[in-house]
């Protein structure tokens, strides 16, 4: 082999090393989200009255800031609506950066009246503001999970 093609081969063992890598970046740097639900918050009213909240948590594990514009529960098969979504004190957009969270907070006592199911049997997501889904379970789970397989 001449030293041209020597050279040739280095070249092209380097774009794949260095094509790899970039792949790599992009998939580290973009926004993500990692969603989490949680159950029995308990809130005392001022009136006396107690509230047990279903919480969503939304947590920035990504390197580039995103920007929330709703969260929800995926509903069981048999329930009137498909989503419930948060109706949520705070501004409707809210940019979450690098390891920041937030929290959405549902009625679970209403949940569990209305659907008969406990919270551990939901399936949250959060929607940025270009329409992305981030869930709480994987396509799969949550099939199973809201009894849209047996």
């Amino acid at each position: 082999m001449k030293l041209t093609d020597w050279v040739g081969v280095w070249g092209g063992i380097l774009a794949t090393i260095l094509a790899v890598l970039k792949i790599f970046e992009y998939r580290r740097d973009r926004a993500n989200i990692k969603v989490k639900i949680g159950d029995n918050y308990t809130k005392v009213q001022p009136n006396g009255a107690v509230l047990t909240s279903l919480i969503i948590t939304a947590i920035n594990v990504g390197r580039r800031p995103v920007t929330l514009s709703r969260a929800g529960l995926l509903m069981p098969r048999n329930s009137k609506q498909k989503y419930l979504l948060c109706a949520d004190t705070n501004p409707r957009r809210l940019e979450l950066t690098e390891g920041k969270s937030h929290d959405y907070y549902l009625d679970a006592d209403k949940l569990i009246q209305e659907n008969g199911l406990p919270a551990d049997k939901y399936a949250a997501c959060v929607i940025d503001e270009t329409e992305r889904w981030y869930w709480s379970h994987n396509w799969l789970t949550r099939l199973f999970k809201l009894g849209r397989i047996k």
